[in-house]
């Protein structure tokens, strides 16, 4: 059986003001190539779908017509709700939508859901556990007791799957899954669901299963040395992910239900990067055309005088810079309370003097003094 893995699509997502569905289309298209040239027999989507619960109209027609493609290349398609989704929205109509080979499973079902999917060696068994809160959990499968963490919901949906007679059974699940406690990598752009580690399972739990297709970590990545993979969101959704590189996972069940695997990587319509220096030197020619200029650009400034609209300078040479940052040299200091007699006694020009020395690092020079001198003294005239 040959399957395409992806999740995390975020259909609808913005990133700082601007909307990823030029991105999300392309990837999408791209995914639906893939299938094609290696003709999968299933298509894997394990969770995050969308970016909302309630995601906007041209998310939705944009999802419809990526599976309604899938559906008439004739392949199984198999998709989970994550917990940016909502899963009564997902698993609408599944029942009627299982004839055209699509299935949505919206809502955690006892025992969970499984679909057997034939090959030249009988069949595979893909059971969709979609993502719930241990809460959710506890009263599906009427358990007795307490039940507060995502492993210890998770031990208890494990215990009622029905395996395959063959052992050939895939786990499509939404969670934070660990290596004896050591983190995935982890973006900026993921949402932990908990504190306090509560959220993660350990990846042993899913020692049963031949393959295991996570979705929730938006960095392609195997946990632990069982095949249990996170396959990555197909879309750069944060700077943190500018190191990555975006892909979906190609695999194939053999007979015994040994996995081989395959990363194809796809390609954004912009890129998502980071460049640093003073505005002068981000705006030379050479310096804009050693990349794409219309990449998604976040610009980390290292001028220490004020600038006159620098976003805007940027923006004229860099049309999709999505954010600005400035470069401080933070200086550590021990916590301490300032109390209103030393506030007094410093006077607003000497407590912006340290405040000044605390965000640079440097004090401030003869001309800055002068001038900050003369404002905090027509301050205190204007107050008195």
């Amino acid at each position: 059986m040959r399957f395409i893995h992806t999740s995390d699509l975020h259909i609808g997502k913005t990133v700082s003001g601007f909307s990823m569905l030029e991105e999300q289309e392309a990837a999408l298209k791209q995914i639906m190539d893939y299938v094609k040239e290696r003709q999968a027999d299933a298509v894997l989507l394990s969770g995050d779908l969308y970016d909302r619960s309630v995601p906007p109209a041209a998310a939705v027609t944009m999802f419809d017509a990526f599976l309604t493609g899938l559906s008439e290349m004739g392949v199984t398609i198999l998709a989970i709700a994550g917990n940016h989704d909502c899963g009564e929205r997902i698993g609408f109509a599944n029942r009627i939508l299982e004839k055209r080979g699509l299935y949505l499973e919206g809502k955690l079902e006892a025992p969970v859901r499984f679909v057997d999917i034939p090959d030249q060696w009988g069949f595979v068994r893909v059971h969709l556990a979609p993502f719930a809160k241990p809460a959710e959990v506890k009263s599906l499968y009427r358990c007795e007791g307490s039940m507060k963490t995502f492993e210890e919901s998770f031990e208890e949906i494990l215990r009622h799957v029905t395996y395959s007679p063959g052992g050939r059974d895939i786990l499509m699940a939404h969670q934070f899954v660990v290596n004896q406690g050591l983190l995935p990598e982890l973006s900026d752009s993921e949402t932990r669901v908990s504190v306090g580690g509560t959220d993660q399972v350990e990846a042993a739990l899913f020692q049963p299963f031949c393959y295991t297709a996570l979705g929730h970590i938006h960095g392609c990545q195997q946990i632990g040395k069982n095949p249990v993979y996170y396959s990555g969101s197909p879309v750069k959704y944060s700077f943190s992910e500018c190191s990555h590189r975006k892909s979906v996972l190609y695999g194939e069940v053999g007979e015994n239900g040994r996995i081989t695997l395959e990363r194809l990587p796809l390609t954004p319509v912009h890129d998502m990067r980071k460049i640093r220096g003073r505005l002068a030197d981000l705006i030379l020619p050479e310096v804009v055309s050693a990349a794409d200029p219309e990449d998604y650009i976040l610009a980390v400034l290292t001028d220490e005088t004020e600038l006159l609209d620098p976003i805007g300078t940027l923006r004229s040479v860099y049309p999709n810079i999505m954010q600005l940052k400035w470069e401080k040299w933070a200086v550590e200091q021990d916590d301490t309370v300032i109390h209103d007699d030393i506030m007094k006694e410093k006077g607003p020009y000497g407590l912006f003097a340290d405040f000044y020395e605390l965000v640079t690092g440097k004090t401030m020079s003869e001309e800055q003094e002068a001038v900050m001198r003369e404002t905090a003294e027509q301050a205190e005239e204007e107050v008195s």
